[in-house]
């Protein structure tokens, strides 16, 4: 009977996994293999098996304490629209060009989640003409522009159509995190916008001094 693995790919896996500590649920995403097939390998690699544990612990203490304070946010499941216009300010506040270096809302991050926030309650707090938004990419020149363009498009819901030309930057042959999509401009082009923004935070600010 031919077997299923060969003896490189063994020994493939149980180099990265005594080199790199990866957990068998990492290494499995790696190489294609089960956990439960590297786990057998990789048995009697007692470092490793120290390491498996320490990992598991120091992940189930990390979302130990992202979660306690979970129930802070529960009363938020419905916001009204100052809340909104306000989380929408606090973003800008820290994310956003200021006048008078920039006439223009833009808003410039890689956190996917951030930017669909921001846009969110962007448009649910001001009244806003669509055809004044525009995206700009920054990506690495190993990355499909078509595809993560595409990304953004879906996830901003601003047109392809929209978008301009991406700033292209040569990889410098250092690992990056993974499922990174670049980074990601919000541009909406009326500057009346953008100093309502920073009214409200300029009047949060003092109100809480």
């Amino acid at each position: 009977m031919k077997r299923k693995y060969q003896d490189k790919e063994i020994e493939k896996a149980q180099n990265l996994r005594h080199k790199y500590h990866y957990s068998f649920v990492k290494l499995a995403q790696i190489t294609g293999i089960p956990a439960t097939t590297l786990r057998n390998w990789c048995k009697n690699d007692q470092m490793g098996t120290r390491w498996d544990t320490l990992l598991t612990t120091n992940e189930k203490r990390r979302k130990k304490i992202k979660s306690s304070e979970i129930k802070s946010i529960t009363k938020l499941k419905s916001l009204d629209a100052s809340t909104k216009k306000l989380l929408a300010s606090i973003i800008y506040w820290c994310e956003g060009s200021k006048y008078p270096a920039t006439n223009k809302v833009d808003l410039t991050n890689s956190d996917p989640l951030l930017l669909q926030i921001f846009i969110k309650f962007l448009r649910e707090s001001f009244l806003l003409d669509e055809s004044k938004f525009r995206a700009k990419l920054q990506i690495h020149s190993t990355q499909d522009f078509s595809k993560i363009k595409k990304y953004w498009s879906k996830l901003l819901d601003i047109p392809i159509s929209q978008f301009m030309k991406p700033t292209i930057t040569v990889a410098n042959g250092k690992k990056h995190r993974k499922n990174y999509m670049g980074t990601c401009t919000i541009r909406y082009s009326d500057y009346k916008i953008q100093l309502k923004l920073i009214g409200i935070y300029e009047q949060f600010g003092d109100l809480i001094n």
